[in-house]
């Protein structure tokens, strides 16, 4: 690893130290516009289950909504492009946006912890929230790094505009 890539390294991992440290999980994002990624309508009655895709990731999930409550489960792996390019996952956040009806983000909360370290491990989850007044719909968010042979590599898919 270059030592200009070290540096962008420590400085991400300190900005995403010195972010959580501050501010409480269910508030990161707050306000934030969903724009760039699939957002899922939240559907009361029988489970509902579908794919969310992006370059980086693959969550394969099942929900079911009853009222204000809302069991999700499933499995998340890194994009192939990942698995046949590194060898291991050195830092990943993943993230359960929840939204109002303009794409809004209510509130947060860590859909997968912790984070196995191999590119190819797949990644069960299976958790119940309390969802937040207003909640429409729901989207997902990461932040990772992965590492192989001679390189690494930072992905990130998160809501970072409040237009």
């Amino acid at each position: 690893m270059s030592a200009k890539a070290k540096l962008a390294s420590l400085f991400l991992a300190c900005l995403l130290v010195f972010s959580a440290g501050c501010v409480e999980t269910a508030m990161l994002y707050h306000g934030a516009h969903v724009t760039s990624v699939p957002v899922v309508v939240l559907q009361e009655g029988p489970p509902v289950a579908g794919r969310w895709e992006t370059f980086d990731l693959v969550i394969d999930y099942k929900y079911q909504r009853n009222g204000d409550r809302l069991e999700l489960s499933g499995q998340a792996a890194l994009s192939q492009h990942y698995q046949m390019n590194y060898v291991g996952v050195s830092r990943m956040f993943a993230y359960l946006f929840f939204l109002d009806q303009d794409a809004r983000v209510l509130e947060t909360a860590f859909f997968v912890t912790p984070w196995s370290n191999g590119v190819g491990d797949i990644q069960e989850f299976s958790k119940s929230y309390t969802m937040p007044a207003g909640t429409t719909a729901i989207s997902f968010g990461y932040s990772g790094a992965v590492n192989g042979m001679d390189s690494t590599a930072s992905f990130y898919e998160l809501p970072l505009s409040r237009q």
